[in-house]
């Protein structure tokens, strides 16, 4: 049997978690604790890093997810520093910024300084205010990988598919990094000559975004005929994939995306994406850098991935009668 400090505490039962937190005398488990703090359930990259982290040293995983409520942060930031834990690792834009702050606005009675944190899954980490730069976070606490598909080569793609004189983005405003990433978006396409058409979905009664204004600003977009749709990734456009791509299919428009559970969930015709995998493996080695090797967030460079992946929904290319070049089939992913 083993023995109970090499087992992490994701394995504890439920009542014995309970007991762990509520009472500051009894001791943890041996080993490293790590807070994960995810959107939407610890999915592909959160298990990765912890494999990943696991096979570096012993280490107690603690879970919180907000449900894609930022406001739930706050209160998890207070129990990270009343168990001492050894690192947070946060998954996505939203989460990170509201546990760290922008850079030039760090409030340090609100946002965690003096906790190792390690970034996941952060599609622009320099335009959202989270690090200096490409090469590192430049904040003492903060590490992360650079994960995003170069855009140079996500342009190289969609025109590798078709011809390209613009392009059209719809996407919530009720999300701040949502609407960061279609800012840094737009800047890069007008940069190359592509001009860009967008949409921003109007906020219901309760603040939120509206499915209900899903069709009707599809078709606003397609009386400008952009020839993709560039996807802005969101938790609403990722609950929403499904009737995001069906309005546009059903308009004559495809969608490209970099964001691949959006993809696996709705009708997408084309990707290029880094593999989730990958990025939690990244973060994971830095995590370990930090907690086994000494080294100090700040002063890590930030890795990026070599590899992607092109995919290819080949029902969304029947529907739109927009069949791929030959040359791209031979090494992407064809999905149905």
């Amino acid at each position: 049997m083993k023995p109970m400090t090499q087992i992490a505490s994701r394995a504890l039962s439920a009542s014995l978690l309970a007991c762990a937190l509520a009472l500051p005398g009894l001791a943890w488990a041996a080993g490293k604790k790590v807070l994960i703090i995810t959107n939407r359930g610890c999915e592909e990259i959160c298990r990765s890093f912890e494999q990943g982290l696991q096979s570096q040293g012993e280490i107690n995983f603690i879970v919180r997810d907000i449900a894609g409520d930022t406001s739930k942060v706050p209160a998890i930031v207070n129990e990270a520093r009343s168990m001492k834990v050894d690192l947070i690792a946060t998954w996505g834009t939203g989460v990170t910024l509201a546990v760290i702050g922008k850079r030039d606005s760090v409030d340090a009675a609100k946002h965690v300084t003096d906790i190792p944190v390690v970034y996941l899954y952060v599609g622009n980490p320099v335009e959202s205010g989270i690090a200096q730069d490409t090469t590192r976070s430049g904040r003492p606490n903060v590490a992360g990988a650079n994960t995003s598909v170069p855009v140079d080569a996500q342009i190289n793609l969609m025109q590798s598919y078709r011809a390209i004189s613009r392009v059209g983005m719809i996407f919530n405003v009720d999300e701040p990094a949502a609407v960061l990433q279609a800012a840094a978006v737009r800047k890069q396409f007008e940069a190359r000559k592509v001009p860009v058409i967008s949409v921003e979905l109007p906020k219901g009664p309760d603040g939120k975004a509206d499915p209900a204004s899903i069709e009707p600003g599809m078709d606003r977009l397609a009386q400008d005929k952009p020839d993709f749709i560039y996807h802005i990734g969101s938790s609403f456009t990722l609950a929403h994939a499904a009737r995001i791509s069906q309005a546009a299919n059903e308009r004559g428009i495809p969608i490209f995306t970099t964001f691949e559970p959006a993809y696996r969930k709705g009708s997408m015709l084309l990707g290029l994406t880094s593999p989730l995998s990958g990025i939690g493996q990244i973060g994971a080695y830095q995590a370990g850098q930090i907690l086994f090797n000494g080294r100090k967030p700040g002063d890590l460079t930030s890795p990026t991935l070599s590899r992607h992946s092109v995919l290819i929904n080949m029902n969304a290319a029947r529907q739109l009668k927009s069949y791929p070049p030959m040359k791209l089939l031979q090494f992407a992913e064809i999905t149905n």
